[in-house]
């Protein structure tokens, strides 16, 4: 929607770098999405989750082995890497170190690993390690040589430049010359509002995807969604302009007088 600039009185400056902003943002949100390097690592991390979760099957079952030095090996390997169960599901770089930790921790157990038959397996995870980092790596030097700014930077400064200009929008509805100028800021208002609602709905669509199979609480069930009050969800709020009220005709009544000495003595002020 088309609108004089004139009439909102923003500097040329500001939707400028609102769009500035919006730009960087999808830039690093697409450039994250759709990398190559992206896929490949997503895909490694899974080779390596997977064979960890062999690894530490593969000793839970042993622990019950009628073999006595098998069931005994893994009993002892199962309270080395107690520590290690849990780490599929940390941060990359996290996962990693504690992989590198564990390389370490394990440096005395060879002869459990062996009597399991799990010494390929431990070697295939280290490699499969090696070659996440070396892509994971490899993904933060060439993000370095973009030189763009940090998500958690643009943001404030985008969020920042579109308070601005709702400002300057409000201000412009409150010093409107004619009821159409005014007419035509409310249809502007209603636009960018009805433009953010349906970006809020398309996040909120892209969230509950991701967690559909996810299972819900109990409690859960028994809330109901709160209505919205009217007006609650919009981005950009109009300050209302009320007319001056006028006197009704016949309303010619007199303001009372005080009675005399009914008013007690005037209160003198406090020393």
């Amino acid at each position: 929607m088309a609108v004089d600039k004139t009439k909102l009185k923003i500097p040329d400056s500001l939707p400028e770098m609102w769009n500035t902003g919006i730009k960087y943002e999808t830039i690093v949100d697409q450039r994250s999405a759709i990398s190559s390097e992206t896929a490949k690592i997503k895909e490694k991390d899974r080779e390596r989750g997977d064979q960890m979760m062999n690894i530490f099957l593969i000793i839970r079952a042993q622990k019950h082995s009628h073999v006595e030095n098998v069931r005994e090996a893994a009993l002892r390997l199962s309270a080395k890497l107690s520590l290690y169960k849990k780490i599929r599901h940390m941060p990359y770089e996290m996962e990693s170190s504690c992989l590198v930790s564990m390389e370490d921790d394990i440096k005395t157990m060879t002869a459990e690993i062996a009597t399991l038959n799990l010494t390929d397996a431990f070697n295939n995870l280290k490699k499969l390690n090696e070659e996440f980092e070396k892509l994971h790596v490899r993904r933060r030097i060439d993000h370095a040589d973009d030189k763009l700014p940090l998500a958690v930077e643009i943001r404030p400064q985008t969020d920042a430049a579109f308070g601005a200009i709702c400002q300057y929008i409000q201000s412009a509805y409150l010093t409107a010359a004619t009821d159409e100028d005014r007419a035509l800021i409310e249809r502007l208002v209603d636009y960018m509002n009805k433009t953010s609602e349906d970006f809020k709905i398309l996040q909120r669509n892209l969230t509950a995807s991701h967690r559909k199979n996810k299972q819900k609480r109990p409690s859960d069930k028994k809330k109901r969604p709160k209505k919205p009050k009217n007006g609650g969800g919009d981005d950009i709020h109009l300050p209302e302009v009320e007319e001056p009220k006028k006197p009704e005709e016949g309303d010619s009544e007199k303001p009372k007088q005080p009675e005399e000495g009914g008013g007690g003595d005037t209160p003198q002020p406090e020393a």
